[in-house]
């Protein structure tokens, strides 16, 4: 997991920053003495180096006070299967439609008043942002043929919009494990999470809409957006620079 996240952070970026690190370093060596008591260079060098790593973090995670150490602890969504509202089945996080994707797990009917005060937030950057995706989660506890049926039948009822119901993806399966590996603590309200295509969860709240954490989602949404343009573009440079008759 360490070296999966170092190397997808690791482009062109870091390595500039890095090596105008050691110059910069080379610099201060040659002018002042190694044991000279006006400068630490310890401090220095870990100064650098944090100062290049957290470049990396603010254009590649909105997570951005986070050391890239506890970067690597934070949960990817896990691999899940489940169908929507149309019947359409899906393998999650794979079948995740967008660059960025807002998603909503509910537990319980009642919570379906949190995630009301989200839709239209969510509706308005979705319309504003190319890329962006959300999709209802309700999470239930794995149950058989028969009793699938009738919840699914009654949530088709209560739902009249072909859209609402593409968006609402049902999962049953084993809470336990799926909830340690989001790190969600307990079932009390609604969590809302930011996945990347990949499958990293780049920002994420809990509960009813505030304008902290609509500000908050607004500002998650446009840096990875944003960072998933400037990777394409990156891959379209190599590749073009990789093809026959492409640049030397």
């Amino acid at each position: 997991m360490i070296s999966g996240l170092v190397v997808s952070s690791m482009d062109r970026r870091i390595g500039a920053l890095l090596a105008l690190s050691v110059l910069f370093l080379t610099a201060l060596i040659l002018l002042f003495p190694a044991d000279s008591p006006a400068i630490d260079f310890d401090q220095v060098v870990a100064a650098a180096f944090d100062q290049a790593i957290g470049e990396v973090q603010i254009s590649e995670s909105d997570i951005s006070s986070l050391t890239i150490s506890e970067q690597e602890l934070l949960p990817r969504f896990p691999e899940v299967e489940g169908s929507n509202l149309e019947k359409r089945e899906f393998r999650l996080p794979a079948d995740f439609e967008g660059q960025a994707n807002l998603v909503f797990i509910a537990f319980r009917r009642p919570q379906q008043a949190e995630v009301e005060t989200w839709l239209p937030f969510a509706k308005e950057l979705v319309e504003s942002h190319r890329g962006l995706r959300f999709y209802q989660l309700p999470t239930i506890s794995i149950l058989g043929g028969m009793a699938r049926y009738f919840i699914n039948e009654g949530m088709r009822r209560g739902i009249p919009e072909q859209k609402a119901r593409e968006v609402t993806i049902t999962l049953y399966l084993e809470k336990e494990p799926f909830l340690q590996a989001l790190d969600i603590p307990d079932e009390d309200s609604i969590h809302i999470l930011l996945v990347g295509k990949e499958g990293r969860i780049h920002w994420r709240a809990e509960g009813s809409m505030t304008e902290s954490s609509a500000a908050g989602l607004e500002r998650a949404v446009a840096r990875r957006l944003e960072s998933a343009s400037r990777r394409a573009s990156y891959e379209l440079a190599d590749f073009s620079l990789g093809a026959p008759g492409g640049f030397e």
